[in-house]
């Protein structure tokens, strides 16, 4: 399975997402509030509103059917009264001329000629006459009382639609007077209502068409854009304000439909009852009050958009949006700033600081000081530790410890077979000096440690051990190295030069000879100790033949030997003689060993080729010629060989002899 490594935000950038994630939290929690309460509010006004109009539509509505009935029902007594037609003519006259309530005033005889009276305007009534055959003949034009400029008179109708008509049927079958619905005026116009009662005359009319009530909705003030309808027990919108200024859009009349569908699906017993609803229409809220008139089945419909009482809600929360908006940028800004001077840019210094700590770098590791004082206290903690680290690091070497952390590796006890070559550097002469200088003695060691480290690091390798004036060193671990056996060697060489320069200075290190051993092989190295205590070392016979070696070299007075697999593995990088083949203390089985003698590019002496000459009559049992080739010669492996072979040839050994060189001691 694929792992998503995780993804990390700077402190930065998590600081600024949460001051300005508070910042949004807070301002939409108190939008919210804010929002509910003004929405709230807002409905109860509108609820206020509706009803505060539904009461006015009502007493305008029952103010005009109350006015129609108390006027028919004083015509009726009049006309009752009255002698003649042309009194009951004079007599509808009187009760039509102050009433601008009325579009029509008849009177209907059982037969012959009917007496209609026609509102023209809030100026001008006109006369009408209609035949047997409902052929019309205008009588007059009648001003009203306190007309206020010249009657505008439309032309007048051509028959008068009254005898047949469905309504005037139902009437005259009442033997009290009644509301009826009329689908047409006299005049073939738009439906209306009529209150019709029985006199000694005829039939008494007052009628009302369905405008006059529309121009009174369009008269009562629905806010900006609402408005007032009227709509039928069947869903039927009845009246609608549709004339003069409060004239409603298209939207409000899909809406009052809406709502004449709501009433329509009510149930009987439900049908005359007082309801407040929400309708939306093409995606548009409207806020419906819906209340009885009590006549007919009609209901009141008191019809507002949302976005009325809304609109400027939105507006404040736009307005708001882009002020937060700017108030976020700024203060993200000022945020931004201010976490990187005094937050990220000193806790990235410190998270760079315990980087070092862990890379066991604590050199030049400084304090530094902040404003804020839990920064300024921990970065305190941070280089007292790293101070007291570097104390301690003394103790310990701390190339190993960065590398170990480097690679991961646990401080735990365990270990792993690996290759490696192994330094062993002693100082000849140590005891003696150390007796005639006693504890001055402890510089002149410290020096040769110093430098026998430095020459290991300076090669990549690792200083396992201080052993008294000796020290122990590998290569190949814990990071692997392909030419650790030809490291191994120029750190023995850098240590024998940096031995042989202080003599030429005259230093007390200088009276004092270095031995080197070197061997390459396989070797256990990891945590050696137990879980309170751990040394990161080397085991095994690999170890123990590089020690060996080290000691050899009092027996040839050579400087630097190396085992025949370390100078196989340096190969032509370096310049090197064969001394012998040796079995050190410890060990049955040969090892050819080689005396190191420069890098890659130092001429070998002409006597070298004499010394191999000698090595190999040696091994071959001539040793009074072995001995004869090397005699005059000063170096350490010749007198060695020359006293070696000349023993041999005194005392000759016998048969199956080998030329191994057995050491009885370390």
């Amino acid at each position: 399975m694929h792992l998503v490594p995780d993804r990390k935000i700077g402190l930065r950038t998590a600081l600024v997402a949460i001051v300005v994630g508070g910042i949004v939290l807070s301002a939409t929690a108190l939008h919210l509030v804010w929002w509910r309460t003004a929405t709230a509010v807002s409905r109860d006004l509108v609820d206020v509103l509706e009803t505060q109009i539904t009461s006015a539509v009502r007493r305008e509505w029952w103010g005009v059917v109350g006015e129609v009935e108390r006027l028919s029902q004083g015509m009726r007594d009049l006309l009752d009264a009255s002698e003649g037609w042309d009194q009951a003519e004079r007599i509808l006259i009187a009760a039509s001329r102050p009433s601008p309530t009325l579009s029509w005033l008849l009177l209907v005889p059982p037969a012959g000629m009917v007496i209609a009276i026609e509102s023209l305007s809030d100026d001008a009534l006109r006369l009408v006459h209609a035949g047997g055959d409902g052929t019309a003949s205008v009588k007059g034009t009648i001003a009203r009382p306190h007309a206020q400029a010249p009657a505008v008179v439309p032309d007048p109708p051509a028959a008068l639609l009254v005898r047949g008509e469905a309504w005037l049927a139902q009437a005259a079958s009442s033997a009290t007077p009644l509301w009826v619905d009329v689908a047409r005026t006299p005049d073939g116009g738009r439906p209306a209502v009529a209150f019709a009662g029985a006199t000694r005359r005829g039939l008494l009319v007052a009628m009302m068409d369905y405008g006059r009530f529309a121009r009174l909705l369009g008269s009562i003030p629905v806010g900006r854009t609402g408005g007032s309808f009227v709509v039928g027990p069947d869903g039927a919108v009845v009246s609608a304000p549709g004339a003069g200024a409060r004239a409603v859009a298209a939207e409000l009349r899909a809406a009052a439909r809406a709502a004449g569908e709501r009433v329509a699906s009510r149930a009987p017993a439900a049908l005359n009852i007082e309801e407040k609803a929400r309708l939306e229409v093409d995606g548009e809220g409207y806020a419906v009050a819906l209340s009885p008139l009590w006549f007919k089945g009609w209901q009141l419909a008191i019809i507002v958009p949302e976005a009325e009482f809304l609109a400027e809600i939105d507006r404040t929360i736009r307005a708001l949006v882009v002020g937060l908006a700017l108030f976020l940028l700024a203060a993200g800004g000022l945020v931004a700033i201010g976490a990187r001077r005094f937050l990220a840019d000193p806790v990235t210094r410190i998270a760079g600081d315990l980087r070092l700590v862990q890379r066991f770098e604590l050199e030049n590791i400084p304090h530094r000081p902040s404003r804020l004082a839990e920064i300024d206290q921990l970065s305190a903690a941070i280089a007292r530790m790293a101070a007291g680290l570097a104390d301690f690091a003394k103790f310990i070497p701390t190339e190993l410890v960065r590398r170990l952390v480097a690679s991961g590796m646990r401080a735990e006890p365990g270990g792993e077979r690996r290759e490696l070559t192994v330094l062993f550097a002693d100082l000849a002469g140590f005891t003696s000096l150390s007796e005639r200088l006693g504890d001055r003695v402890v510089p002149i060691v410290s020096q040769f440690l110093e430098l026998a480290s430095q020459a290991v690091e300076t090669e990549g390798g690792t200083v396992d051990k201080f052993i008294g004036d000796a020290v122990m060193a590998f290569w190949g671990a814990p990071s692997p190295d392909a030419d650790q056996a030809l490291h191994a060697c120029r750190a023995a060489l850098a240590l024998a030069d940096a031995m042989a320069a202080a003599q030429g200075r005259g230093e007390p290190l200088g009276e004092l000879r270095v031995r080197i051993g070197l061997h390459t092989g396989p070797a256990i190295v990891g945590n050696v100790g137990s879980t309170r205590r751990l040394n990161y070392t080397a085991l095994g016979d690999t170890v123990n033949l590089a020690a060996r070696l080290e000691g050899v070299n009092k027996v040839y007075g050579t400087t630097i030997l190396l085992s025949a697999a370390t100078a196989t593995a340096a190969g032509a990088a370096i310049v090197t003689r064969e001394i012998d083949t040796v079995a050190v203390y410890g060990r049955n089985e040969g090892v050819r060993l080689y005396e190191l003698l420069g890098r890659a590019g130092t001429a070998p002496s002409p006597t070298d080729a004499r010394y191999a000459d000698a090595l190999a009559r040696y091994r071959a049992g001539h040793f009074a010629d072995a001995a004869a080739l090397v005699a005059k010669r000063t170096d350490g492996p010749s007198r060695w060989l020359a006293a070696r072979c000349r023993a041999l040839a005194a005392d000759p050994p016998a048969a199956g002899w080998q030329p191994v060189t057995q050491l009885d001691a370390k």
